[in-house]
C-alpha cells in the first residue's frame, strides 16, 4: 500500500506541476523532513513536490528509517534526477534538522511529524529564513469518532478496529477517541471485544497479521507504561494479549468521559471511548473543536441531516462518513489538517504544489492607474465606525434580541460582556 501511494505522489504531483508554474518561479532550497510511519510515501510526497516545481531538496528522512530513504534517494537519481538537485542527508533532530532549518539559505521547508517540532520549526524561520520562506506542516492529531444509534454496528465495529489498530495504530490519521450513543453502548462495546479477540498481533511479514510491532523500544516502553497508568486507574475496558518477545503492545481499549480527558496523542494501538446521550451531539462536537487538533473525524450514523451538521459543525481536514478514517488516497482524498494538526495546504490535492512556487515580488506588476481623489476614496471606503455599533449603548439589547433561543455563547460567557 505504501508503495502504490509513492508511486501516486509521484504521478499526480508531475501532472499537476504545469497548473502550479503559471506566473511564478521555484524557491529555491526546501529542507523535506519526513516521519518514519509512512518512511517512502511521505518521503518521496514531499521530495517529488519540490523537485516538480523547479526547487532543489535536501532531505532528511527520520532517524529511524534512514535505510528506505537511502534507497529511494538512489532510485530518483537512477530516474535521471540530477545528483546535485537532492542530497540525503539522514540524521536526528538535533544535529541534522535544527541545523538545516536554521540555515538562512533555505527557501522552506516541508515538515511531517510532530505538533512541538513543527512549532519550533516555525520560529526558527520567523528569526532566519527569508521572508518569503514557506512552510508545509502535516502534524499529529488527537482525532475522534461518532457512533451514533442509527449506525450499522457492524460495519462500524469493523471501521473501529481499522482506523484504531491498524499500522498499529500509528497513523497521524488514527482514531483515538471513540463516541458511542448511550442506547447503543453495550451492544457495540461486546462486540468490540469479540472483534478485537479475532485480531493477530504478530509479525508484519506475515499476510495473516493484523496489528505489528510498535517503532522501538522508547515508543513500546512509553505505549505500555500510559496502558499500566490507565489500568490502574480502573479504566481498562479490553485488551488482548500480544506477542512475549520484540516491540509489541497489546491493544488496549479505555473508559474516558470525553476527550478533554486527553493530555495527549498516544501514537500506537490504544483506544479511548466515551459515551453521550443524543441531546449531546453538539457539546460533543464543542468539545472535540475545542481541543485544538482537527486532522481526521469519523461519523457512523444513517441520518442524513446529521451528516450535514457534523460536516457543518467539526473542524477537520478529512471527515469520513460510514467509513474507516485512514488511508487517504492521492488525488481522490487531498489529506492535511488544521489548528495544531497542520498549516496546509493538503497533500495530495490541487493546491499542495503551488506552495512550492512563489509568485512575483510585491508592486513589479502593477498596471497603469489614475490618482484617486479624496471624494472617490470617501465614496468607495466602508464607514469606518462601522454603522456607529461601537458606540451604540443599545448593543446588548440588540444582541439579546438575535441570539434568543440560539446556542448560549461559548465558554458561557456573560453577554454584558461582549461588544
Amino acid at each position: 500500500a505504501e508503495v502504490r501511494e509513492a508511486v501516486d505522489f509521484l504521478r499526480y504531483y508531475a501532472a499537476e506541476a504545469v497548473n502550479a508554474e503559471a506566473g511564478t518561479e521555484a524557491r529555491g532550497a526546501i529542507v523535506c523532513i519526513s516521519p518514519w510511519n509512512f518512511p517512502l510515501a511521505i518521503f518521496t510526497g514531499q521530495i517529488a513536490a519540490a523537485l516538480v516545481t523547479g526547487n532543489s531538496v535536501i532531505a532528511k528522512p527520520a532517524e529511524q528509517t534512514p535505510l528506505i530513504a537511502f534507497r529511494a534517494v538512489e532510485m530518483l537519481r537512477e530516474a535521471g534526477v540530477p545528483e546535485d538537485v537532492i542530497q540525503l542527508l539522514p540524521g536526528d533532530g538535533p544535529t541534522v534538522g535544527a541545523p538545516l532549518t536554521a540555515d538562512p539559505r533555505i527557501a522552506g521547508v516541508c515538515f511531517t511529524g510532530s505538533t512541538e517540532v513543527a512549532k519550533l520549526i516555525e520560529k526558527q524561520l520567523a528569526e532566519t529564513a527569508a521572508p518569503d520562506a514557506m512552510l508545509i506542516a502535516e502534524t499529529g492529531g488527537l482525532n475522534a469518532m461518532i457512533v451514533d444509534s442509527t449506525a450499522l454496528p457492524e460495519q462500524a465495529v469493523r471501521d473501529i478496529l481499522a482506523s484504531a489498530f491498524q499500522s498499529a495504530g500509528q497513523r497521524c490519521s488514527a482514531l483515538r477517541v471513540l463516541y458511542v450513543q448511550k442506547d447503543v453502548e453495550k451492544k457495540m462495546l461486546e462486540m468490540l471485544k469479540g472483534a478485537m479477540e479475532a485480531l493477530n498481533v504478530g509479525n508484519p511479514w506475515a499476510i495473516s497479521t493484523d496489528v505489528g510491532p510498535v517503532i522501538d523500544d522508547e515508543a513500546q516502553a512509553s505505549i505500555s507504561d500510559y496502558c499500566k497508568k490507565k489500568g490502574l486507574e480502573g479504566r481498562l475496558i479490553a485488551r488482548i494479549e500480544a506477542p512475549a518477545t520484540g516491540r509489541f503492545v497489546a491493544p488496549h481499549v479505555f473508559r474516558v468521559k470525553g476527550i478533554e480527558e486527553m493530555e495527549r496523542e498516544v501514537f500506537g494501538p490504544v483506544l479511548h471511548v466515551a459515551t453521550f446521550d443524543a441531546d449531546e451531539i453538539d457539546q460533543v462536537i464543542a468539545a472535540i473543536n475545542r481541543k485544538g487538533y482537527g486532522l481526521t473525524f469519523g461519523l457512523h450514523t444513517r441520518i442524513e441531516g446529521r451528516v450535514q451538521h457534523f460536516v457543518d459543525g467539526i473542524h477537520a481536514g478529512n471527515i469520513y462518513v460510514n467509513r474507516n478514517q485512514i488511508g487517504a488516497v492521492v488525488g481522490s482524498q487531498p489529506f492535511g489538517g488544521e489548528g495544531l494538526s497542520g498549516t496546509g495546504p493538503k497533500a495530495g490535492g490541487p493546491h499542495y504544489l503551488r506552495r512550492f512556487r512563489k509568485g512575483p515580488e510585491a508592486g513589479t506588476e502593477v498596471a497603469d492607474g489614475h490618482k484617486v481623489t479624496a471624494t472617490e476614496l470617501a465614496d468607495n471606503l466602508p464607514d469606518p465606525t462601522l454603522g456607529g455599533w461601537s458606540t451604540r449603548p443599545d448593543r446588548v439589547a440588540i444582541l439579546r434580541k438575535h441570539l434568543r433561543g440560539k446556542h448560549r455563547v461559548a465558554g458561557g460567557e456573560r453577554l454584558d460582556r461582549l461588544g
